[in-house]
């Protein structure tokens, strides 16, 4: 699953994420959650290893480009907020799909 995963961030990069109009940005977003969701559906849970992963990312995000492009930090900030359950109500975790996507993207 962290192949996967992975391979979900890939498509999250620095031109990718700053360079998108917000409906862009959106689109890219909704599908990024679309696919976390297949993950979750076959078993992905939020735990240690997974909050691992996601503050591995964030620290990767932040080495190599928060410092230049604040609209990619908090793109990026609020997607990774998302994924680890910083986040407002709904809760991607605790939410149906169909009701989190609705609400949030």
């Amino acid at each position: 699953m962290i192949n996967q995963l992975n391979f979900l961030f890939e498509r999250l990069d620095f031109k990718t994420v700053s360079t998108s109009d917000n409906n862009d940005f959106r689109t890219l977003a909704h599908s990024f959650f679309t696919e976390i969701n297949k993950l979750r559906d076959e078993g992905l849970i939020l735990n240690d290893d997974f909050k691992k992963f996601i503050k591995d990312k964030h620290i990767e995000y932040d080495d190599d480009n928060y410092g230049s492009d604040p609209l990619f930090e908090e793109r990026m900030q609020h997607i990774l907020s998302e994924l680890t359950g910083f986040c407002s109500p709904p809760w991607f975790w605790s939410t149906p799909f169909d009701e989190y996507l609705a609400h949030k993207w």
